[in-house]
């Protein structure tokens, strides 16, 4: 009986650190594009600044990737194959309410961003995965928070869209 409760207790302890071990990155590299934007988008210049220095934190801890590397670095022809690029473009900016945000809520009033992203691979520039992000924040957070939700929300539908073509 003390055997069975023994070999019980070890298997609730071990079994959520096996079970918490990411897989292997599937990817060697993942550059990561400073995002574009179309005219009439009344973003600070400094957004796009805060939106790639978040994007390449949130790829980095999906773990998909070996290395997230900057804009214009270097890979190596053997690694090629296996490596993607990052880029998009800022296609609608809503500054949001903020009396709307604080006197009715509910995320009336809020601010939002619409993002159209690619991701291609870097040895033949095929098309692996195109997303629409749209992400809504509160008026009352400033470009920075708004930078780092919306790099959450691509990084997240980036590893969602690679899991799904790496499985098919």
């Amino acid at each position: 009986m003390r055997l069975l409760a023994v070999v019980l207790l070890a298997a609730l302890v071990l079994a959520p650190s096996v079970a918490a071990k990411d897989a292997e990155p599937i990817y060697k590299t993942i550059e990561a594009k400073h995002f574009t934007r179309v005219e009439g988008v009344e973003l600070s210049p400094a957004f796009t600044d805060y939106l790639y220095a978040e994007l390449r934190n949130e790829l980095a801890k999906t773990k998909m990737f070996t290395q997230v590397i900057g804009e214009g670095e270097a890979v190596e022809d053997a690694d090629a194959a296996n490596s993607v690029v990052v880029e998009g473009v800022i296609t609608e900016y809503k500054k949001g309410n903020r009396a709307a945000d604080a006197i009715i809520g509910y995320g009336v009033g809020a601010r939002s961003i619409k993002l159209d992203v690619n991701v291609t691979r870097r040895s033949d520039h095929k098309d692996l995965s195109a997303i629409k992000v749209h992400v809504k924040t509160s008026p009352r957070w400033n470009e920075e928070v708004m930078a780092k939700a919306a790099a959450h929300e691509i990084a997240h539908e980036i590893k969602k869209g690679l899991k799904e073509k790496a499985k098919g």
